[in-house]
């Protein structure tokens, strides 16, 4: 009897730690898609910035994964 209730409390314990542990891997994948997310917009608003962009130039971004 006294086994049963440690190893209750062991399971408790273990789905505990991985709940925590799952919750916090979701709130690190959060902050890094917010990360990205101000990333291209700094990068789009300093593109838009330029003077007189040509299509050349626009498209060659484009290609390049930047616009």
């Amino acid at each position: 009897m006294k086994y049963a209730g440690i190893l209750v409390l062991l399971a408790v314990a273990l789905v505990g730690a991985y709940q925590l542990g799952r919750s916090h891997s979701e709130l690190k994948i959060v902050k890094e898609q917010v990360e990205v997310i101000k990333y291209v917009e700094k990068e789009r608003a300093e593109i838009h910035s330029r003077p007189n962009a040509s299509r050349a130039a626009l498209l060659e971004l484009m290609r390049a994964g930047k616009l």
